[in-house]
């Protein structure tokens, strides 16, 4: 088994993605998977050469690389050991249950790399104002910002669900631990902002990408099996490929409900594998009503969800719920009523919730580009004078929607509350 000793971050190496498959993300334009690696390729080299010719002639010579390693350059990561047979360090004895987490910027704690290049939408949640609201229970603003890489300006659902089992946030992440071989009692989160069922032009690992992560820890006895046994697994896929292929313009695409037939299929695929592994509480959201989101209602200037996306929505979720339902061991959290009962309560008949009231804010996201193509925490370009250019409210814990489509902390603590109870009743069903 070949290990990633080193990460890019740790070389000190920047994880900038190449100005042109930036706009390729950037305009939303598909990326030929070979032309992706040879750009990448190319990127890479370039980078690298740039580094050792800054660093001057002297500091161009590498030190050896440890026994048993060698050198390549990753991508992501730049400069990487890789090292054949490393000995994995698993946790100590388990005290409670470990938790793993797949899926998206729902869940991710932190798994994108930081970008020290080059701030984009990949790398925003590692800057300002992300983090708005560290260290603060109630979601208010903290006076200072502490990003941590968090799509949020603090907590997300893995946090939540993390503290329902006695932590107290989401398990560590892949890239800061179980890429190195280390694991830990509380578990590990994969999920990475960005990621859908399907591949995305900047590599972003995919929902079979992490399972595949997973997978080689268990087979390197990282993760053991007293873990797997007492373990709870959340599976947050949140539309990132319905975003990429516009089904909120069903126009966009020759048939809607094939191409949510097939993520739907992935996603219960994703399940399937678990339960082979012997996960026996796994946690799957349902989609929340991507016509309410930010990036759907700036249309109508945050007044009213988007019809056609709500519409997708919950296609989505009938296909899940057949797939999924009669599974013992598997929960369907119901975000889609969560959030529908908040931010459109006036339509939600009885799911209307009376958390709602809290929320001045529905539709409305906290931080928001200057310019319509712009996002939450862009900057200018200007090196030595860079201007905000952004907007970010003074009171977060009034706004549902932090960004264009991710919940506040204050939002998805409205969201969990609803939820809670049935999570726990699944964990512990001999304790409700």
């Amino acid at each position: 088994m070949k290990h990633i000793h080193q990460s890019r971050a740790e070389a000190g190496q920047s994880t900038a993605p190449s100005p042109s498959l930036h706009i390729f993300l950037q305009a939303g334009l598909h990326i030929d998977p070979a032309m992706s690696t040879k750009l990448a390729a190319v990127a890479g080299l370039v980078l690298l050469l740039a580094a050792l010719n800054a660093a001057g002639v002297d500091s161009q010579r590498l030190p050896p690389p440890p026994p048993g390693c060698h050198y390549t350059y990753d991508y992501f990561r730049g400069l990487v050991t890789i090292c054949d047979n490393p000995t994995p360090s698993p946790p100590a004895a388990l005290t409670s249950p470990s938790m793993f987490v797949f899926g998206d910027s729902f869940a991710d704690n932190g798994n994108l790399p930081k970008d020290t290049q080059q701030l984009s939408l990949i790398s925003r949640q590692w800057y300002d104002p992300y983090g708005a609201s560290y260290g603060q229970d109630n979601g208010t603003a903290a006076g200072k910002f502490n990003a941590t890489g968090r799509f949020s300006n603090y907590l997300v659902q893995s946090d939540f669900i993390g503290r329902i089992l006695g932590m107290n946030e989401a398990p560590p992440t892949y890239i800061s631990s179980g890429i190195n071989g280390n694991c830990d009692n509380a578990g590990m989160t994969f999920a990475a902002g960005g990621s859908g069922v399907f591949p995305v032009p900047l590599g972003v690992a995919t929902l079979s990408d992490q399972l595949d992560n997973f997978e080689r820890l268990v087979a390197s006895g990282c993760i053991t099996k007293a873990q797997i046994d007492a373990s709870v697994v959340l599976i947050a896929v949140s539309g990132n490929d319905y975003d990429r292929v516009g089904v909120a313009q069903p126009s966009a695409l020759g048939d809607v409900t094939v191409f949510i037939k097939n993520v739907t299929s992935q996603i219960a695929a994703a399940v399937d594998r678990l339960e082979k592994f012997g996960m026996n509480k796994i946690l799957v959201n349902n989609l929340h009503p991507v016509g309410c989101t930010p990036a759907q209602t700036v249309l109508s200037k945050y007044a009213t969800c988007d019809g056609a996306g709500n519409t997708a929505s919950k296609t989505h979720n009938e296909n899940l719920h057949q797939l999924l339902a009669d599974k013992g061991n598997v929960m369907l959290l119901d975000l889609y009523g969560a959030f529908i009962g908040i931010v459109d309560k006036e339509h939600a008949g009885d799911k209307g919730s009376d958390l709602s009231r809290q929320f001045k804010n529905k539709k409305t996201p906290c931080c928001v580009g200057n310019d319509p193509t712009g996002f939450c925490g862009q900057m200018s370009s200007d090196a030595e004078n860079p201007v905000e250019l952004y907007t970010v409210c003074p009171n977060p814990e009034k706004h549902f929607f932090w960004d264009e489509m991710n919940p506040t902390q204050a939002g998805w603590t409205a969201v969990m509350t609803q939820l809670e109870g049935a999570i726990r009743q699944f964990i512990w069903p001999s304790q409700s």
